[in-house]
């Protein structure tokens, strides 16, 4: 998870595994969960929802075409494992919708691949959050997994390949952060390899 501390308040971009780590995090940045207003989900995978309960006071924006990962509309794996629900209220977002949240705006931009509502968000047309949609191997972005695995996980390669080509169209980008693999001050250069 990434928060991004220089808006007022300060806004969370995914939640984490569990909620004893983001304590932790929390305490290091000398922040409270509790002042966090606006979590945005990159999509609902259990490492990525873990910590949202923490995050009382905060609105929750989510993919309209995630939903079907929480609602039991759509197995993420092995067509009987499911996501599981939030128990907090959301907000739908489609590709392209714009949330202002405090000093922040914030656009959304539809990556599927991952999962079938994966989502990148864009902060102030510069710094931009992928989620899962891909990594960052050796300064180089690549799609998420090797292996397509679309029958067990909902995992799309190809839906995901178009999503990275989709972000590599970006413009301006100061920051890349990516789930998994750390992030980028050099999108251009990341990006190289999809233009």
């Amino acid at each position: 998870m990434f928060v991004y501390t220089a808006a007022d308040p300060p806004i969370c971009f995914d939640t984490g595994i569990s909620e004893q780590p983001v304590k932790r995090g929390f305490d290091a940045l000398g922040f409270k969960p509790e002042h966090v207003k606006y979590v945005f989900l990159t999509h609902t995978d259990r490492d990525h929802v873990g910590g949202l309960d923490l995050f009382k006071n905060a609105d929750v924006y989510l993919s309209i075409a995630e939903e079907q990962m929480i609602n039991r509309t759509t197995p993420r794996f092995l067509g009987f494992v499911y996501n599981r629900p939030l128990k907090k209220p959301y907000t739908l977002l489609k590709n392209g919708d714009i949330v202002l949240a405090g000093e922040a705006k914030i656009e959304a931009l539809a990556t599927p691949g991952h999962t079938p509502g994966s989502m990148s968000f864009l902060v102030n047309s510069s710094i931009l959050f992928v989620g899962d949609t891909l990594v960052l191997r050796e300064g180089k972005a690549r799609h998420f997994s090797k292996l397509n695995v679309r029958d067990l996980t909902h995992m799309d390669i190809a839906t995901q390949i178009e999503s990275v080509k989709k972000i590599a169209q970006l413009k301006n980008i100061s920051l890349m952060a990516t789930a998994h693999s750390g992030f980028t001050t050099e999108f251009e250069s990341a990006m190289g390899d999809w233009e």
